[in-house]
């Protein structure tokens, strides 16, 4: 009986013992496959966090571009608004000065009835410190009509009609119209051919 109870002692420790070998090697499977994972997992979280990094990078830099190009366009237009109360500054000394200014208020009459036609001229208005200089243009053309001082018209001339049309032709006015167009000119000549 010993014999039976030594032999049924071994074969339950050879069992036990594949048992364990087998918990161990399917352990060590699961241990595997959990490292795999983690390892798996922990790369596609560092891909993710390259990609948002390397996204907010991308999006920062775009950011500085845009904010540089628009500091650049301010002071742009600032140079190119710089230029033009330049040519309004010049104008101001031009129309102040009577000698300077009566030829072309002349001329700036003659263009204005140029553009009349036919139309019976009822009156002409300046500015109030441009009263006398526009008499005597008023006179110079032939004309027999009154002129008037306005606060609407200031370095050059309005005319009314008896049909109630008006025509200005001003220094400022035209400088005004033709503002847009040489703005992209005074762009270029001051910051090249690339600016605008």
């Amino acid at each position: 009986m010993a014999e039976l109870s030594a032999l049924l002692a071994k074969e339950a420790s050879a069992e036990i013992e594949g048992i364990e070998s087998e918990a161990r090697q399917r352990a060590s499977e699961l241990l595997a496959a959990a490292r795999s994972e983690a390892d798996a997992l922990l790369a596609a979280r560092e891909r993710v966090v390259k990609a948002q990094r390397e996204a907010g990078l991308v999006r920062a830099k775009s950011a500085a571009q845009l904010e540089a190009s628009a500091v650049k366009l301010r002071a742009q237009h600032e140079a190119v608004e710089g230029v033009f109360d330049g040519a309004k500054a010049k104008l101001e000394e031009l129309v102040s000065d009577a000698s300077r200014y009566a030829p072309v208020l002349g001329k700036l009459l003659a263009e204005a009835l140029a553009s009349l036609g036919s139309q019976q001229i009822d009156a002409v208005e300046v500015a109030k410190s441009e009263l006398e200089l526009a008499k005597a243009a008023v006179a110079q053309a032939g004309l027999d009509v009154k002129v008037e001082a306005s606060d609407a018209v200031k370095g050059g001339v309005r005319l009314r009609t008896k049909g109630h049309s008006v025509v200005e032709n001003s220094l400022y006015g035209r400088l005004d119209a033709l503002k847009g167009e040489l703005a992209a000119e005074v762009s270029k000549a001051l910051f090249g051919a690339g600016a605008s």
